[in-house]
């Protein structure tokens, strides 16, 4: 008892020390961006909200798109429009390029050594190299095509023998998860894996990668303020340790597969998938060591990224759809023109699409797939100039997009709330690189994702077939709540019945 309050003490002096010295900082160093008043201790915490985005938008529209909070001990600046996004990942790129050290880059994803919590310098930047130009090249993705187009295919027979042959509702929820979860793997190790692949604790890839979510997105009191880590009041860090073991036991089955191939010589030429570009890479690199934890570090980043990417947007996607049913006809029309009721929908087709493409921006635009994107950190002091004021931000500064705000903002968007793909009909706007940032679901700068284009034509493709394939119905609303983490999980999962409408057979 003793010790927790000798340790209370201590991050009371910690914390009323750090407040006293930022005072100093910001009459010594200039204007500061406004905010609310930090509490003592807790600092802004409370005002965070059940859900974050949602807390940090309100608190915007008071204090302006840039704003300062202190999470606890940590000096947090808030971005929420897309001027102020610009800004920061674009003109300040390189200074905001890190990433702060937290508990679930160490304790699930393997000390930070991945590429979405590794910290910015010369190994990051050669493990992103080594991905962009091993699996994410426009050629390489275009040669997984068969991979998505087959995947797509199996998921439509499940649908159809799950609803039995259109009786019954089927969940479109663990339907797209089991989806991107075996296509992922395809492109990444050369096989599937299933929930039976996950050695104990019972969660499935689906539970599993919704535990990360949250983990992720936590804000944990034992990080944010000095001297209360060791307590895990929270439970966090166990929780993280727990997923953790889950995970890295797969990761080790994938490894031990891959080098059992090497040795027996199966993975050579055409065969090799990243893990084989990964392990050859461990010889063939003489100024960067990469260790059998890296490659399990960078496998389970992808997959991650991958299956999360595609799983929640496909169920908001599927969501919004079911909701507007002028929507979904205007699609199958669309589809129907060029494919045609009798034959199957190919990637080749989904160039001539323009309404797909524009249902998937807009899905984006409302629902992007971290909400407040991976949080950034200040490599050095800097003073960034806004549209009215410069502002003094110090080194180790927490920066936080809320790109669910900027997708939502009044001033760029009409109707902002609406399910409205027209918007975009017309238009050439990139989600992928705007250059205004007026959305960014993959983030931008150098901490953009990158494999934002493999995701787009997963969604693509699937939703061409999903609505290609059946007219959908709910029983009643669809439940649109949303619940916490670090992208924005349905708070149950989406239940519709299935109606076959093509000329041919189940493929």
């Amino acid at each position: 008892m003793a010790i927790v309050v000798l340790t209370l003490g201590l991050a009371v002096f910690i914390t009323i020390l750090f407040f006293c010295i930022s005072r100093v900082a910001r009459k010594n160093n200039g204007r500061m961006a406004p905010g609310p008043t930090p509490l003592p201790i807790i600092g802004n915490l409370h005002q965070m909200g059940k859900l974050p985005h949602r807390g940090l938008q309100q608190l915007a529209e008071k204090y302006g798109p840039i704003m300062s909070l202190r999470l606890g001990s940590i000096p947090t600046l808030v971005v929420s429009s897309s001027e102020a996004a610009k800004l920061f990942l674009k003109t300040h790129d390189l200074v905001f390029a890190n990433r702060p050290v937290s508990a679930a880059g160490k304790y699930i994803f393997y000390d930070q050594k991945d590429i979405i919590f590794g910290s910015y310098g010369p190994f990051w930047r050669n493990m992103r190299k080594i991905c962009l130009l091993e699996l994410l090249t426009p050629k390489r993705i275009e040669s997984f095509r068969s991979v998505r187009e087959e995947g797509a295919k199996e998921m439509i027979r499940s649908i159809w023998e799950e609803s039995r042959q259109g009786k019954v509702q089927v969940d479109l929820s663990e339907t797209v998860a089991s989806f991107a979860s075996n296509s992922t793997w395809r492109i990444l190790t050369g096989r599937t894996y299933g929930d039976r692949d996950l050695s104990g604790g019972g969660l499935g890839f689906k539970g599993m990668m919704d535990e990360i979510s949250f983990l992720v997105g936590a804000f944990d009191v034992g990080e944010l303020i000095p001297g209360l880590g060791w307590l895990d009041l929270l439970g966090l860090k166990r929780r993280m340790k727990k997923v953790h073991l889950l995970l890295d036991g797969l990761m080790e089955k994938i490894m031990d597969e891959h080098v059992e191939r090497r040795r027996s010589g199966l993975a050579s030429g055409n065969d090799k998938d990243l893990v084989d570009v990964l392990l050859d890479l461990q010889h063939t690199m003489a100024d960067m060591e990469i260790t059998r934890r890296d490659i399990k570090a960078i496998v389970f980043d992808m997959f991650s990224a991958g299956m999360e990417t595609s799983t929640t947007t496909l169920e908001w996607a599927m969501s919004e759809i079911v909701q507007n049913p002028h929507v979904m006809k205007k699609l199958q029309e669309e589809i129907e023109s060029i494919v045609g009721k009798d034959q199957v929908v190919t990637e080749s087709n989904l160039i001539y699409m323009e309404y797909l493409h524009c249902v998937v921006k807009e899905t984006l635009r409302l629902y992007p797939v971290a909400p407040l994107l991976i949080p950034h950190e200040s490599t050095e002091d800097c003073t960034v100039k806004g549209p009215h004021h410069a502002y003094f931000i110090p080194a180790k500064t927490r920066l936080l997009v809320n790109a669910w705000a900027i997708g939502r903002d009044p001033n760029i968007w009409e109707d902002p709330l609406a399910f409205n793909p027209e918007r975009f009909m017309g238009t050439k706007l990139d989600v992928i690189k705007d250059q205004e940032c007026s959305m960014i679901p993959f983030g931008e700068g150098r901490r953009g994702c990158p494999g934002a284009s493999l995701a787009i034509k997963t969604l693509e493709i699937v939703l061409a077939h999903l609505f290609h394939c059946f007219d959908w119905k709910t029983e009643g609303d669809v439940d649109m709540t949303e619940v916490f983490g670090a992208t924005i999980p349905r708070k149950v999962h989406l239940f519709a019945l299935p109606t076959w409408r093509l000329g041919v057979n189940v493929p």
